[in-house]
C-alpha cells in the first residue's frame, strides 16, 4: 500500500485552490447583533480587522470561492490561542455577510464539544442604504439525499432529516472497514492481529451508545444556488462514555445545482479546508422514519437549532 500524500489532511484531498481575489479590498460589515467591524485583506493571506473604536488587529487566513461573488474565509485570531476560529461567508452580490464562529473549550465537561454560531449582517457600501434582506435559517433542503464523495476511500450519504438534524448513512464506508479488520484479526502477525481485534470490539461499543448517525445541524440559504450548511457532533461525543469521540463537524458552503461543496472540516485542535463532489440518491433509506433513540433536551453547542426556521420565498 503507497503512502497517504502529505498534502492531504482528512477530507482535504479534492480541495479546490485557495482564492486570492480578496487582496487588497476592505468591507464594513454591519452586523444583525449590534455590532460593526472593518475587515481589510491586507494581501492573500493577511487580514485585518476592527470593531467600531478598537484598534486593529491582524491575523492569517484561508479563502475559497463559491461562485462568481460568493467567498467562504477562515480566520484563526491568534488571541483565541487556537480555541477561537472566524467564518465569514461573503456575498458580494447581495452585499450580505454571514459570520459562523467556532469556540472550543466552553464546556469544561465536553472539552472537544466545539460551540458553532451563525451571526447575519450586511456590507456597508458609503451613499446606498444597507440591504433589508439577510441570509437566513431555512428548510430548502430538508427530505433530501446526497452522497458527497471527499476522496476515493470515503463517500457518506447526508440525510437531510429535518432543518435541524441530519442524519448520514455510513454503512458502505463502515461495512468496508470492519471487512479489512476482519481481514486483518486473521493475520499471522500478532501485533496485526491484536490491533484489528480492538479496533472490532470498538465498532461493537459504538453501536451500543450510538446506535446510528444522528446529529444538530442548520441550513442558511445563501442565495438560489448556495446552501450554507453546518453539523456538530455533539451527541456523539455526550454519549460516548469517555467522551473521546466527535465534538467537531463540518461547514459547507454547498452549490446543489452543480452538485459540489467547499468549506472547514474541524475538531479539537485541527481545522482545514476541504472540497467535495456530491450525487443525489432519491432512494429511500431506513434513516428517513427510524425513530431516534436520543435526548435532545440535551444539546447546547449550536444555538440555531432552538430559533425558527423561516420558509423560504
Amino acid at each position: 500500500m503507497g503512502q497517504v500524500n502529505p498534502k492531504f489532511i482528512g477530507l482535504s484531498q479534492f480541495k479546490v485552490p485557495y482564492n486570492y481575489e480578496l487582496a487588497g479590498q476592505q468591507f464594513h460589515l454591519v452586523m444583525d447583533c449590534g455590532k460593526e467591524v472593518v475587515v481589510k485583506f491586507t494581501d492573500g493571506e493577511i487580514v485585518e480587522y476592527a470593531q467600531r473604536g478598537e484598534p486593529f488587529v491582524w491575523d492569517t487566513y484561508q479563502c475559497l470561492k463559491a461562485d462568481e461573488t460568493t467567498y467562504l474565509v477562515l480566520v484563526e485570531p491568534a488571541s483565541g490561542k487556537g480555541l477561537l476560529h472566524y467564518n465569514l461567508i461573503l456575498d458580494l452580490e447581495a452585499r450580505l455577510v454571514t459570520v459562523v464562529t467556532m469556540e472550543e473549550g466552553y464546556r469544561p465537561e465536553y472539552p472537544r464539544i466545539i460551540r458553532t454560531t451563525p451571526y447575519f449582517g450586511a456590507i456597508k457600501v458609503p451613499g446606498r442604504a444597507l440591504p433589508t434582506k439577510r441570509h437566513h435559517l431555512t428548510d430548502r433542503m430538508v427530505g433530501r439525499h446526497i452522497v458527497w464523495h471527499y476522496n476515493p476511500g470515503f463517500a457518506i450519504e447526508h440525510i437531510y432529516h429535518t432543518a435541524t438534524c441530519v442524519r448520514a448513512d455510513v454503512s458502505g464506508t463502515i461495512n468496508r472497514l470492519r471487512a479489512e479488520l476482519e481481514e486483518r484479526a486473521a493475520s499471522e502477525d500478532p501485533a496485526i492481529r491484536e490491533k484489528a481485534i480492538a479496533d472490532l470490539e470498538a465498532f461493537r461499543r459504538r453501536r451500543e451508545f450510538y446506535p446510528f448517525y444522528e446529529e444538530e445541524s442548520f441550513h442558511i440559504t445563501i442565495n438560489d444556488h448556495l446552501n450554507l450548511f453546518c453539523f456538530l457532533e455533539e451527541n456523539m461525543n455526550m454519549r460516548d462514555p469517555a467522551h473521546h469521540q466527535g465534538g467537531g463537524g463540518i461547514l459547507l458552503l454547498q452549490d446543489i445545482e452543480r452538485m459540489i461543496d467547499m468549506g472547514v472540516c474541524f475538531s479539537a485542535g485541527e481545522y482545514y479546508m476541504c472540497t467535495a463532489y456530491g450525487d443525489e440518491n432519491n432512494i429511500e433509506n431506513e434513516l428517513d422514519t427510524k425513530e431516534s433513540p436520543y435526548d435532545w433536551s440535551k444539546f447546547e453547542a449550536m444555538p440555531s437549532i432552538y430559533w425558527d426556521i423561516p420558509k423560504d420565498e
